[in-house]
């Protein structure tokens, strides 16, 4: 139901992920919160799906930087592509970032594709650093850089000018990696 997925995004972009509520979604469509749990789970689900909505979004705005130049240029241009995206989406990104699942959630095939499709972003920008028997570590490592570009962001966002600016932090990552694969 995208209606319900449309509204729940409105009040996280407005309000922050910790004003979402069934009741608070229910009310911005119009409809009844027996309606929403008609096509949702929970709010697990909800949020879960809504989530996956804004790192396909994410997805293809990195893919802009995909493929062009040499490696660097290209995880470069991936990074600042990356943090953009979470500047200009900051209340969707902490909702992926802090919004707490119940234990017994378990995570959709959906979900775990997204965040594959966005590491598949680098690893073919590195294909070239790893024989086919890496591809586990190349995965692992470009798990790793995207959890750095993450802390980047946040330590750029917090405005403490720690480090830099998020250019030149997210170079300096990018060359701490290349030279690391030397």
């Amino acid at each position: 139901m995208q209606i319900a997925l449309e509204s729940a995004r409105g009040v996280v972009v407005d309000e922050g992920i910790t004003a979402l509520s069934a009741r608070k979604v229910a009310k911005v469509m119009g409809y009844t919160i027996g309606t929403l749990y008609q096509h949702f789970e929970g709010m697990d689900d909800l949020v879960e799906r809504m989530n996956a909505q804004t790192l396909a979004a994410l997805y293809a705005h990195c893919k802009k930087g995909a493929g062009r130049g040499e490696t660097a240029a290209q995880l470069k241009a991936l990074g600042i592509l990356f943090t953009e995206f979470m500047q200009a989406h900051r209340n969707e990104w902490d909702a992926i970032m802090s919004y707490r699942y119940k234990d017994e959630h378990e995570t959709s095939q959906d979900y775990h594709l997204q965040i594959l499709r966005l590491f598949g972003l680098m690893e073919a920008a590195t294909a070239h650093f790893y024989t086919e028997d890496e591809r586990e570590k190349q995965a692992s490592d470009m798990a790793l850089l995207w959890a750095c570009l993450t802390g980047i962001w946040g330590v750029a966002s917090s405005e403490r000018n720690v480090g830099g600016s998020l250019e030149q932090m997210i170079e300096q990552l990018i060359d701490m990696f290349l030279k690391a694969r030397d």
